[in-house]
């Protein structure tokens, strides 16, 4: 992760050059390519003549928007609510002083969601999902601003080494008229316009002439002056008279021609509906994709198996099974778990010709194995350590992570549960032999090997046996075949995805607050998708080794892979659009849900008969703080992980 941090900055800083160069030579702008700093804006005003068409049935898209702007609100209160949460959380552990240790949600490359760079998101999938959310987002920002009469100037992309975001360029002076006006009101003490620290040398040339004309204008006598002004109080007169005339003349022109060229500006109820435009079209992709992923598309797939070889010792290999082969049978028996392959394997003894029935690739073969002779026929899982507590009897026993237990005072560990019911039955100050295989960094084995433990007191719980582990099952060894699989319950989880929307709306009266917390759970469990653990990883879609589990069925079948590509697009597209729309109803600017707020805020106080100019600078001293709170409590969230032991060993 640190190599591919550092290969991140470096590619970004030549990047930065490039487009330095790029601009001080001029060549930026002669496409049209505005640059700060980093950031590019690739503007283009092709296709604005279709805006007005798509734009036609107003009506529909202003209901469109209105009910944008309720989903908005509900999801500024969630996303709010859940930076609010965090922060507790945040401040929960501080008090509790538990160090939280960097992990790989932590690195750089995983705070932003930039295909191929955040390791979670597929480059391919990902930047097609991410360009689709952009363009809906900012197409449906202009669409509402020609229903609403609004300009639109120009649309673009945004670009920061990767496309990071879309643009588009409605009239701000059009948008936000009258807040424009109270921002340019001059003050009242203003004599002059004059500056002669930004004004030009023909400027300022100008300006002492004028002054050496006023100086000798006071210098002269009364009489001189008034004579300078008129010869005589006729010829004045009619001077005035038709001065006069002319500037009331040219002023009403003008007036005229400023009221033929100036737009009428958008009112508050026309502004939040642009605003809220973007959010509801990233949620209606979103929904429209989760309907075919979660419906059609999950509907025409079926499990395979449930076991995945993930390691495999030489003669194996030499058989024919290799990594990733999905186990669906041994001697004629299906297998799914680890009772199923001690049934198989019970009459079998060491050297015994066993067949195996594998998958890869969605297709079944029989493959001839002839045990291990030197093997016991033991199965088991183990369990492996994720993480060791600071302090505890495991670490002072030497335990590390990515260790794996697999016996317990010589007893071997045949799953988690077994793990765990034993250790209930220990008493603080007993000692434990725990048999550990451990793991360098690539997963690669580097020894066997017995440690002493003493058992302490757990915390709040003196009469309860403590170790001080993290842990989770770990892969199923089948000794005969020296193989190791990791269980996967396929068919399960096909049918958790289908019931999935479901539980996303469902709601039990009978019991209000279970129902909500299941809801919310499941928008959660949404949200964080690709970055729960499945098979050790966060849930990219159907590929890889996850693709190995499944087949397609029905209406798919004909499509083979193909299937696979569609559930893919679906997901990334339903999944970046969720959460882009989500994102963006944070009230902070210049996020849309920042700038809905506030017209909101304005709208609320001028009915409470609050001065509008004064609304206005509090809107904007409210949407501000709020807009630092969050950004505060991110960076917090970011770099909590890194100085979470010198702040807590700071202040113990």
């Amino acid at each position: 992760m640190q190599t591919t941090t550092q290969l991140l900055i470096l590619a970004f800083l030549v990047y930065w050059v490039i487009v330095y160069l790029l601009k001080k030579r001029g060549i930026l702008a002669k496409y049209n390519i505005s640059a700060t700093g980093p950031i590019l804006m690739i503007e283009t005003t092709k296709g604005l003549h279709l805006l007005d068409k798509i734009a036609l049935p107003k009506r529909f898209w202003r209901l469109f928007a209105n009910v944008g702007i309720v989903l908005m609100f509900a999801g500024m209160i969630f996303m709010f609510g859940l930076v609010v949460f965090s922060d507790i959380s945040l401040l929960q552990s501080m008090m509790d002083r538990t160090v939280i240790e960097p992990n790989e949600y932590t690195e750089i490359q995983n705070i932003f969601l930039i295909p191929g760079v955040n390791q979670f998101i597929p480059l391919v999938w990902g930047f097609i999902a991410l360009i689709v959310a952009v363009f809906i987002h900012e197409m449906m920002h202009s669409v509402l601003a020609r229903v609403e009469d609004v300009r639109v100037h120009s649309v673009g992309l945004i670009v920061a080494l990767f496309p990071i975001g879309g643009f588009a360029k409605i009239d701000d002076q059009q948008l936000y008229g009258e807040e424009f006006e109270l921002l340019d009101e001059p003050e009242a003490d203003s004599e002059s316009d004059f500056d002669d620290l930004t004004a030009t040398i023909e400027e300022i040339r100008e300006h002492e002439r004028l002054e050496k004309e006023q100086a000798a204008y006071e210098s002269m006598p009364a009489e001189t002056q008034t004579a300078s002004v008129g010869e005589s109080a006729d010829s004045q007169t009619i001077s005035s008279q038709t001065i006069g005339s002319q500037t009331m003349g040219n002023q009403a022109v003008a007036a005229q021609t400023e009221s033929a060229d100036k737009p009428k500006a958008a009112t508050k109820t026309q502004r939040s509906r642009i605003l809220a435009a973007g959010v509801m079209s990233n949620f209606v992709v979103a929904f429209i994709a989760a309907m075919l992923f979660f419906g059609p598309v999950i509907g025409a797939m079926a499990p395979i198996g449930s076991l995945q070889i993930t390691d495999s010792g030489d003669f194996s290999v030499s058989s024919g099974l290799t990594k990733e082969m999905v186990l669906v049978g041994i001697n004629g028996q299906n297998v799914s778990d680890i009772e199923t392959v001690n049934q198989a394997l019970a009459g079998v003894s060491p050297g015994d010709s066993v067949t195996v029935q594998a998958s890869y690739d969605r297709v079944i073969e029989n493959y001839t194995i002839v045990t291990d002779s030197t093997a016991e026929n033991v199965n088991y899982a183990g369990i492996l350590i994720s993480s060791v507590t600071s302090g505890s009897p495991a670490e002072n026993a030497g335990l590390l992570p990515n260790s794996l237990i697999f016996k317990i005072d010589g007893d071997y560990v045949s799953d988690a549960e077994y793990f765990s019911a034993t250790m209930s039955e220990k008493n603080p100050g007993d000692t434990v032999v725990f048999t550990i295989t451990e793991y360098d960094g690539d997963g690669a084995e580097t020894g066997v090997r017995d440690i002493t433990v003493t058992l302490g007191e757990t915390p709040g719980n003196e009469s309860k046996a403590y170790i001080g582990i993290y842990y989770s099952a770990g892969p199923l060894y089948i000794g005969l075949l020296g193989i190791s699989v990791g269980e996967f319950n396929a068919g399960g989880y096909l049918e958790f995805l289908k019931t999935l929307p479901t539980l996303l709306y469902s709601f039990d009266f009978s019991a209000p607050k279970e129902s909500v917390m299941m809801i919310l759970s499941a928008w959660l469990f949404v949200m964080m998708m690709p970055f729960l653990s499945i098979l050790g990883e966060g849930f990219g879609g159907f590929s890889g080794s996850m693709m190995q589990f499944f087949e397609p069925v029905g209406w798919a079948e004909p499509l083979g892979i193909g299937i696979f590509w569609i559930a893919n697009l679906l997901y990334w597209v339903g999944w970046l659009n969720f959460y882009v729309g989500l994102f963006n109803c944070l009230p902070a600017l210049p996020l849309d849900g920042g700038h809905l707020f506030r017209t909101y805020f304005v709208k609320i106080a001028e009915k409470l008969k609050m001065n509008p100019k004064r609304a206005f600078r509090l809107s904007f001293v409210v949407t501000t703080y709020l807009s630092g709170f969050i950004f505060m409590s991110f960076l917090l969230m970011f770099i909590w992980p890194y100085i979470s032991s010198f702040v807590i060993g700071l202040f113990s």
